[in-house]
C-alpha cells in the first residue's frame, strides 16, 4: 500500500513581527520620555535616561544579536527631552520663593513682605514700614539685618536684580525730597547700596527704578491701600525665555 505524502504544513509569514516589535519599543520609549518631561525630579529623569540607554541602545536586540532595537536617535530624543534652561530656572525661582517665605516668617515680618514668581522673575515686595521711618530713606537697624540675610541668600543666584521704589500719592516737599520721585529713588538706591556691602554680589547685576506714586498696587483712597503702595520691590529677573 502506497502511503500518501503528507502535505507540508503551511507556515505563517512572521516577517511582520520584527517591525511590530520595533514599533512597540518606540512607543514605549515615547511614553517614558513624555513621562520624564512632565516631572521636575532631575534625579528621576537621569535614572530613566540611563535605563533607556542600557535597554534600547546597549542591550541585546530582537533583530540581531548585540544590536539594539533603537539606534542612536533614541539617545538624541532623550537629550532633547531634558528640561529646558527656562524650566530649570523656573524651578529654582520657585525653590527660592519657598525659602524666602520661610525666612520672612521666621523673622516675624511675613505680614509686610510678599514673594511671588511672575513671568518676569521672582518678585520680592517689602512694605516701607519694614525698612524706613515715615518720609525718610535711611534704613533702620532691623531692616539692615533683613537685607544682610537677603543679600547672603541671593549670592547663590546669577540673575540680574532690579530694585524699584514706590510711594503713595501723599505729596512730599522737603529739601531732600522735593517730590515722591526723589523719595522712591533714594529708598531704592539705599537698599541697593546696603546689599552691595556683600562682596559676593556684583554691582553689574543691579539696576534701579523709581516710580514715585505712579505704580500703585492698591487704591490710595484708604490708609490700608496707601500702606501697601509704599514699598520697595526686588525683582530677581529671569535670564532664560520659554
Amino acid at each position: 500500500m502506497v502511503k500518501r505524502k503528507k502535505k507540508h504544513e503551511e507556515h505563517m509569514d512572521e516577517s511582520w513581527l520584527i517591525p511590530y516589535a520595533d514599533m512597540l519599543t518606540l512607543l514605549l520609549a515615547l511614553f517614558v520620555i513624555l513621562f520624564a518631561i512632565s516631572q521636575v525630579d532631575q534625579d528621576k529623569f537621569d535614572e530613566i535616561r540611563r535605563t533607556l540607554e542600557t535597554v534600547f541602545v546597549g542591550g541585546a536586540g530582537v533583530m540581531e544579536k548585540d544590536i539594539g532595537i533603537v539606534d542612536d536617535s533614541i539617545t538624541e530624543m532623550i537629550d532633547e527631552a531634558e528640561p529646558s534652561d527656562y524650566a530649570k530656572e523656573d524651578r529654582q525661582l520657585h525653590q527660592y520663593k519657598v525659602l524666602l517665605d520661610y525666612y520672612f516668617k521666621e523673622k516675624g515680618i511675613d505680614g509686610f513682605v510678599s514673594n511671588v514668581v511672575t513671568e518676569q522673575g521672582l518678585l520680592i515686595t517689602i512694605q516701607d514700614v519694614a525698612l524706613f521711618e515715615s518720609g525718610r530713606a535711611e534704613l533702620h537697624p532691623e531692616a539692615k539685618d533683613v537685607l544682610k540675610d537677603l543679600a547672603d541668600i541671593l549670592t547663590e543666584l546669577e540673575n540680574p536684580i532690579q530694585i524699584a521704589g514706590h510711594t503713595d500719592n501723599v505729596p512730599i516737599n522737603t529739601r531732600q525730597f522735593p517730590s515722591n520721585w526723589e523719595l522712591s529713588f533714594h529708598r531704592a538706591i539705599n537698599v541697593m547700596y546696603f546689599m552691595l556691602n556683600n562682596d559676593k554680589l556684583e554691582a553689574d547685576r543691579f539696576s534701579i527704578v523709581a516710580y514715585g506714586e505712579y505704580r500703585p498696587r492698591e487704591t490710595n483712597e484708604t490708609a490700608e491701600g496707601r500702606a501697601l503702595n509704599r514699598r520697595v520691590e526686588l525683582l530677581i529677573q529671569r535670564i532664560h525665555t520659554p
